[in-house]
């Protein structure tokens, strides 16, 4: 039994040895692999990585180009030959992939591109059935020409995103994108206000969009900002830049439930129809019209506000703002010149409230302190939401907590009968200051204080 147990092991590392012979002998192990299953490995590593891979050999020079995600990204180029060189290589690559769909299409173009084979190109993809396109262009103010008669025909096309500071120009027409989910509109140019609404108008389908305008040097074109949609899930809008002139939003999209809107340019955002929003967060300029936004946020569940528009708010009548009847959660700033005194009114408007966060403290950094006018004037009966749904209250300090802060804290732990945890985040707590929290009366027996 033995010998022949040892002969039986002897003959494996035999045939075991003679595999790794060959194996050294030819080729890697992996590169004998079928292409199939070598596009599925690459898949898992990052792009960058992937495309690495085709210096190894020649058996690897194109092995990438396969992989469902394609990104080509154009290198500074200080001629039209240099340029041309790329266009060659992009259209090499989507020669081996004729016939074959594409998840996503990321194309980078810089100076000096040809926008004739960049269309080339783009009919060329669309036709291979892609899901995704990510296209980024030179800020050269070009208007770039689509294949919008192709986009008609693409029924699996979900996702576009176009930046880049080239001049946009969408043809009217009631249907562009037939499938089209999400959409992307980053520091564009347009040719005129028309432009957004008939993009917009043509994706009947549309669920989300994010749209970003960067006024830097001179204008996008675009005065008014209008959407209409039916469809439209979840809009995010970035007018970041503070430029002088008289900028309008209006949105149309009665079964919006989530809105983002930071917005320093518009002086007036206006809904046409009342929807049921879910979550929204709103930053906007001090002084806009807040006639339109408030009734339109009456039905959210979670709200942030920040402090410049607490400070809008200010300006509106608190007699005609709405009663929030559905919000649950309040992530709120500090008003610079009126400090906490809408709070109150606030609480007032928000029966079933449950979590609060001052996200700016209640006084922001201690050497600003004269800059901002800390006031606080609740009514002398506790409102409903603190004595029947207040459960937790976080507090997000910069700095140590100031003699200021305290009236507040206090009457916050005392009237909130439900409170489970008040957190205090500050960089600095002194331990008397600690101790001073820790013995402050507790309306709700079950409340902790959590000092971070």
């Amino acid at each position: 039994m033995m010998n022949l147990s040892s002969r039986k092991v002897m003959c494996k590392r035999q045939k075991q040895s003679s595999a790794c012979d060959e194996i050294k002998e030819g080729e890697d192990f992996i590169s004998k692999l079928p292409n199939a299953l070598l596009i599925v490995i690459l898949s898992f590593l990052p792009e960058a990585d992937a495309v690495r891979t085709c210096i190894l050999s020649n058996r690897w020079k194109y092995i990438w180009a396969f992989l469902p995600n394609l990104s080509l990204v154009m290198p500074f180029c200080w001629s039209t030959e240099e340029a041309n060189q790329f266009h060659d290589f992009v259209d090499r690559i989507l020669a081996l992939r004729v016939g074959l769909s594409c998840r996503r299409f990321y194309l980078y173009c810089s100076k000096n591109c040809d926008y004739n084979r960049v269309y080339d190109c783009l009919c060329t993809v669309v036709k291979n059935k892609v899901e995704k396109i990510d296209l980024r262009f030179p800020a050269d103010r070009f208007i770039v020409k689509f294949c919008w008669d192709l986009f008609r025909t693409s029924y699996t096309l979900v996702q576009l995103t176009l930046r880049g500071e080239f001049v946009l120009d969408v043809p009217e027409a009631e249907v562009l994108f037939p499938c089209l989910k999400k959409l992307n509109l980053i520091s564009i140019a347009y040719v005129g206000d028309q432009v957004v609404t008939n993009l917009i108008s043509g994706c009947p389908l549309l669920q989300e969009l994010f749209v970003e305008r960067q006024l830097i040097g001179h204008s996008d074109n675009m005065e008014m900002f209008k959407v209409t949609s039916h469809s439209l899930r979840r809009l995010r809008m970035s007018f970041a830049s503070c430029v002088d002139g008289d900028y309008k939003v209006v949105i149309d999209a009665p079964n919006l439930k989530y809105m983002s809107i930071v917005d320093f340019m518009s002086a007036h955002i206006t809904f046409t129809r009342p929807f049921l929003l879910f979550e929204a967060y709103i930053k906007t300029r001090p002084d806009i019209n807040t006639e339109f936004l408030l009734p339109s946020l009456s039905s959210v569940r979670i709200l942030n506000v920040t402090n410049w528009t607490l400070m809008a708010l200010h300006n509106a009548d608190v007699v005609h703002m709405p009663v929030f009847n559905n919000l649950v959660k309040l992530v709120i700033g500090l008003d610079p010149r009126y400090g906490w005194i809408l709070l109150a009114d606030l609480f007032e408007l928000m029966p079933k409230l449950e979590h609060l966060t001052l996200s700016d403290g209640i006084v922001p950094f201690p050497r600003a302190q004269h800059f901002y006018n800390i006031r606080w004037d609740p009514s002398v009966e506790a409102p409903h939401c603190l004595r029947f749904a207040m459960k937790e209250i976080v507090i997000n300090n910069r700095e140590a907590i100031t003699q200021e802060e305290f009236p507040l804290i206090r009457y916050l732990l005392r009237h909130s009968n439900q409170l489970e945890t008040l957190s205090i985040n500050a960089h600095k707590i002194r331990s008397i200051t600690r101790e001073r929290l820790l013995k402050l009366y507790r309306g709700s027996a079950l409340c902790r204080i959590e000092l971070i």
